[in-house]
């Protein structure tokens, strides 16, 4: 019976665990449209098999697909080498993919992985932009380039629907260029956003980027505490440029930088002095001289990489990737090849002489002990990776193998260093016996200095109790203001038969300097206020205590006079009350009369109207008064009079109140959720209850915020007058 209980229990956690198990979609094995131009009208519907516009790929031609790769859109003659650049163009590419139940009806977040795109694009799914990288100018021009790497685009799961879906790009750029398209042969994928977002992860890189950056400070800082020693100073130069050239690579590079043409000029930059450096290292490592090769080859290489970052970079990519050949020769004959065969030169006059003692021991320091073969070991292999690196290069890839066999050469020449500081480490042995009895004529000052010091340590200690005593006294106080503002505000929304009523409070910190409160009699709405006090912290939320108090006494002791007067008689008290201190506050002032609204607004944002049965909703201002708002409360000398209007809501019509930290809230990008992201909530909420509507609105706030956080206290209240 047991065993029997147990399968039903088994089978639901299978179902309930079932939808969030997302098979991640490979767009490499779609079918790809292509054609020129751009409508947002194609993106409709899925063109059909006979319609001549689109050029059809069939699944696995791409990616990579790259307009210069594609006569049928390309109207660019090639350019030798990658100069002459061509017109700005633009392209739309198209596919299509079924989704299955599980990927329509995914709650746990999607995203989209795209690992080269250029120069400049969009995404579109369904017809909704997901992304833009446009950066254009006056007449088409790009202002800024975003050939990326690594791109991670988090969709809207609301975005997927069941069936077809369509996942168009809109590519601008230089036809004639590498990177205008999706350049590279992938991965592209459609997964779920964790997922991708590991994937991304490239903390091993990074960890080897620091490793040489330390390597190349350590012995940069070895030449400048001895400057003779110049093979150090181009060593850690060299090491450095290689961090740099690897860290253009990466993905963070294009996420940290704008534009893309800085990492590619980071790329040539390093790229074009690398070989120069290295070749002088082993130079003054070897002869203790540059040889004429080195400065032969590296002045036009440093004059190359001054100008290819801002240039032609895809030009002087390929003028690298030929003329590298030149250094590697050169060091395969001149740095390995002859040092080699002096050497077998001496051990076959060593044979010829008899001498085989004197040849085991030469064989032996060649094979362990010498510097030369150590480094030439080292570079042969970081040159033959940096071979096998510059044809991958060609082929779209990364700088792959030469990061390890670079480390290598790293870890073989700290081997070598090390034993060049025996010696000295055996000097420094020697002079610490001659120093031994000046340590013991110091010992009793030390002893004294640690008594003094152990006194002192005993004050630090008393003097960190006090600290954290108070500082437990200031969290305790913290907590008492939380509750006492907390037990304060309203916890729920009033139950009245005129008016549905809904709120959002989202505090910063514990203590909000937001504020709100109804005004209620029996079974009826009375009015409300919705305010927001200048600052954060405990005394802003002892501000809106007080004000809320003022507000309420005021409110009921003044139904007769206007609710300008009733402001006016608000400030006047404020101000006495606030003359110690520097805040202030802004609000919203209803009073409500069966469908009769009178407003009256103290420098805080307008509030919002939707019209029942309306498609829109719009900011709450008078046509015929120029001057309706008054100045903040609480300010000295400030004080002027305050209006108020009147207007009539149906039934069915709403409106909404905030304070400023909702509309002026940013993303991690620096996007601004403004009156109109607001305006354009509140007229696509659902026409239903108060609290759906406003559940609706928070939501796409936080979508637009993208788990960032806010940096201001938010508040919302949504009143909808009952039918």
């Amino acid at each position: 019976m047991k065993k029997t209980r147990g399968l039903p229990a088994i089978a639901l956690t299978f179902l309930l665990a079932a939808p969030s198990l997302l098979a991640a979609l490979d767009l490499g094995s779609l079918e790809f449209l292509v054609r020129p131009g751009f409508d947002p009208s194609w993106l409709a519907l899925e063109p059909g098999q006979a319609d001549p516009a689109w050029t059809r790929l069939p699944p696995g031609a791409g990616p990579p697909l790259l307009v210069r790769d594609l006569p049928v859109l390309s109207r660019a003659a090639p350019a030798f080498l990658g100069f002459a650049p061509g017109k700005i163009e633009e392209y739309c590419f198209l596919t299509a993919f079924t989704a299955d139940p599980a990927l329509a009806g995914s709650t746990q977040g999607l995203g989209l992985y795209l690992e080269r795109i250029g120069q400049n694009w969009e995404v579109y799914l369904n017809g909704s932009l997901v992304r833009s990288e446009l950066h254009l100018g006056a007449g088409g021009s790009i202002l800024r380039y975003r050939s990326v790497s690594g791109e991670l685009i988090h969709l809207d799961d609301r975005l997927i629907k069941p069936g077809r879906n369509i996942l168009a790009f809109r590519i601008v750029g230089d036809p004639g260029s590498g990177s205008t398209g999706l350049a590279s042969s992938g991965p592209y994928r459609l997964d779920s956003f964790e997922s991708l977002l590991s994937a991304k992860a490239e903390n091993f890189d990074l960890m080897l980027i620091g490793v040489y950056v330390f390597f190349a400070l350590y012995h940069i800082l070895l030449y400048g505490l001895r400057p003779r020693n110049r093979p150090y100073l181009f060593y850690g130069m060299g090491t450095l440029l290689v961090a740099g050239f690897l860290f253009s690579q990466t993905h963070a590079a294009y996420d940290l930088v704008a534009d893309s043409r800085l990492v590619g000029g980071l790329e040539l930059f390093c790229l074009f002095l690398l070989l120069p450096t290295f070749g002088a290292f082993l130079d003054l490592s070897q002869r203790n001289r540059l040889s004429r090769f080195t400065v032969l080859f590296g002045l036009p290489s440093a004059a190359m990489a001054l100008v290819a970052p801002f240039a032609f970079q895809e030009g002087f990519l390929r003028i690298w990737q030929l003329s590298a050949v030149l250094p590697i020769l050169n060091f395969l004959v001149f740095g390995i090849g002859r040092p080699l065969v002096d050497q077998l030169r001496s051990a076959l006059a060593d044979i010829e002489t008899g001498a085989r003692h004197r040849l085991s021991m030469a064989a032996g320091r060649m094979l362990f002990g010498s510097k030369l073969l150590v480094i030439s070991l080292g570079a042969t292999i970081v040159l033959g990776t940096l071979v096998f690196d510059i044809a991958h290069m060609s082929l779209g890839g990364k700088l792959q193998a030469s990061k390890f066999g670079l480390l290598l050469l790293i870890f073989g020449i700290a081997a070598v260093l090390a034993e060049e500081h025996h010696h000295a480490h055996d000097q420094v042995e020697a002079m610490a016996a001659n120093l031994e009895h000046k340590v013991a004529s110091r010992t009793t000052e030390v002893e004294m200095a640690m008594r003094e010091q152990a006194a002192l340590n005993s004050r630090l200690y008393a003097s960190n109790l006090k600290l954290q005593n108070a500082i437990d006294i200031a969290a305790k106080d913290m907590r008492i203001a939380i509750q006492v503002q907390q037990g304060i505000f309203p916890s729920k929304p009033p139950s009245t038969r005129d008016w549905d009523v809904a709120f959002a409070l989202h505090p910063v910190s514990g203590v909000s300097g937001d504020f709100f409160d109804f005004y209620t009699d029996g079974d009826r709405l009375k009015g409300l206020v919705v305010g927001d006090v200048s600052g954060h912290g405990i005394a802003s939320g002892l501000v809106t205590i007080l004000a809320r108090s003022v507000f309420w006494r005021n409110f009921r002791t003044l139904p007769d006079k206007s609710l300008g007067r009733v402001l006016e008689q608000v400030n006047s008290e404020l101000i006495k009350e606030l003359s110690s201190v520097e805040n202030y506050l802004t609000c919203v002032f209803l009073r409500l009369e069966d469908g009769q609204v009178e407003y009256a607004n103290a420098g805080h944002p307008e509030i919002m109207f939707r019209r029942a049965g309306k498609a829109g909703a719009n900011l709450l201002v008078p046509r015929r008064v120029d001057d309706y708002k008054g100045p903040p409360i609480g300010r000295e000398f400030i004080e002027a009079p305050y209006r108020a209007i009147k207007f009539r809501m149906a039934p069915g019509d709403s409106l909404l109140m905030c304070t400023d930290g909702l509309i002026e809230s940013r993303n991690q990008q620096g996007h601004l959720f403004d009156s109109g992201s607001l305006i354009t909530a509140l007229a696509r909420a659902p026409d239903g209850p108060a609290e759906d509507m406003l559940s609706y609105i928070i939501d796409e706030w936080r979508f637009h915020m993208d788990s960032h956080l806010a940096v201001d206290d938010i508040t919302a209240v949504l009143i909808k007058r009952r039918a």
